[in-house]
């Protein structure tokens, strides 16, 4: 373990907000390097976890400029929302989403609700978290093929699992208005393993509501050969034996409810981009977004021949100042297995999720959970998206590290997707499950 001290999560965020704001330590520009050699420059703009891992020759950052605006590269119905969303719902004591008109939950909702944040709002880290969700779910029906490589920092490459994750939204999406909706479902997602064979069919069926009920998950097991109904605490359990869980996806996957979310601040940070061009998507014959064969392929530690620091971080993703906000969160749970936890995402859009710096129940810091981004645009302007590429989870104690490749020359994600809705009711997910 790194570190032993368990200071309060809020005062540690505030005190570093406070006194440590960028343009008191350091300040980085594009061109350059940042390494052993000149850490300092990054002090304030990365949690300070993340600053020791370049103080100390984990990790290289190579600083640019974009030759893109990621705010131009919404989905046209989250472009859409900007204007028509503006005032339209708020979040209740419980922070449910509401109406402002009735004061009720909103039948349905187009694009992201909350287009303005007020960072004086007690509940700006909650509308903030909900627009991350709605994001997604303006990109419709999702099919995200992805590979988990377990990565130590002696042993190196250690194991590989292959999977496919689908999402099906029956909120945020305008395709989804007139479905029929009976449960009140805010959508639906599979989780399935496909290698290797001694885990293939370990897979995840869950359902989010729209209210204030919790998500009913559902697991099969190919050991027991049976599907079981998971507690929301299972949420926090380890993935397949890996070095996050089911809500380390997209770096926070739980219900929003499930968290107690505070807005600490604002300030400049650096989030990773693949490169300063947008890569491509292509149109496939039912009209669904995919991402490119051709494009960038992050390389890591492991795979590069002299690389001296840790295995599992990629050595040529690139890095961008934006403004960002500094969230922190508490499970509600009392079984929950993380305890405080510090977010940090892109203040303009709320999309570009970055960090979870996570502590256990006792206030102490273990994990990192982070992800890069890309600006991803087809022939015509209105083909635009902000798509996640990588996802990285970082156990500091075990000196462990699990890489999450969400695109690749290998795999094609798909936004606006084809896909059976009867996949994901219980009949449809025990098909999956042999």
């Amino acid at each position: 373990m790194r570190r032993k001290n368990a200071v309060p999560l809020g005062l540690l965020c505030l005190g570093s907000l406070l006194l440590g704001a960028p343009s008191a330590l350091a300040d980085v520009a594009p061109g350059d390097v940042i390494d052993k050699s000149n850490w300092e420059k990054v002090q304030g703009l990365v949690p300070d976890n993340v600053v020791d891992w370049v103080k100390r020759g984990d990790y290289v950052m190579e600083i640019v400029e974009l030759n893109y605006d990621p705010n131009d590269y919404l989905p046209p119905v989250v472009k859409k929302s900007m204007e028509a969303n503006k005032g339209r719902y708020d979040v209740d004591e419980r922070d449910m989403m509401v109406d402002v008109k009735t004061g009720k939950l909103p039948d349905f909702i187009e694009g992201i609700p909350f287009p303005e944040i007020d960072p004086n709002d007690p509940k700006a880290g909650t509308k903030v978290m909900y627009n991350k969700f709605y994001h997604t779910y303006a990109l419709g029906n999702v099919n995200y093929p992805f590979s988990a490589r377990w990565i130590g920092r002696n042993s190196g490459f250690e194991r590989e699992v292959i999977c496919d994750y689908k999402q099906y939204p029956l909120d945020g999406y305008p395709g989804a208005r007139e479905q029929k909706n009976a449960e009140n479902i805010e959508r639906m997602v599979l989780i399935l393993v496909l290698a290797p064979f001694d885990i293939r069919g370990t897979n995840i069926l869950n359902w989010r509501y729209r209210d204030d009920r919790q998500d009913s998950t559902f697991g099969y097991v190919p050991a027991i050969r049976r599907v079981r109904r998971m507690s929301p605490a299972n949420r926090s359990d380890a993935f397949v034996g890996s070095d996050g869980c089911i809500d380390d996806a997209w770096t926070f996957d739980g219900k929003v409810i499930t968290m107690e979310w505070k807005l600490i601040g604002k300030r400049d940070g650096l989030v990773p981009f693949l490169e300063p061009e947008p890569q491509k998507f292509e149109i496939d014959k039912d009209k669904a977004w995919v991402t490119s064969k051709i494009m960038k392929d992050p390389v890591y530690g492991y795979q590069k021949e002299g690389w001296q620091g840790a295995p599992w971080l990629p050595t040529n993703l690139v890095w961008v100042k934006r403004p960002m906000y500094v969230i922190e969160l508490k499970p509600k749970d009392a079984y929950y297995n993380y305890g405080p936890q510090e977010f940090w995402v892109d203040a303009e859009n709320q999309i570009l999720t970055v960090w979870k710096v996570i502590h256990d129940r006792a206030g102490e810091y273990w994990k990192t959970t982070w992800e890069s981004w890309s600006g991803y645009e087809g022939a015509d302007e209105n083909t635009r998206a902000i798509v996640a590429p990588t996802l990285m989870m970082i156990d500091e104690r075990t000196d462990h590290g699990t890489i999450i490749r969400l695109v690749t020359p290998e795999y094609q994600v798909s936004y606006y997707d084809s896909m059976d809705r009867n996949d994901f009711t219980m009949g449809g997910f025990q098909k999956f499950c042999k």
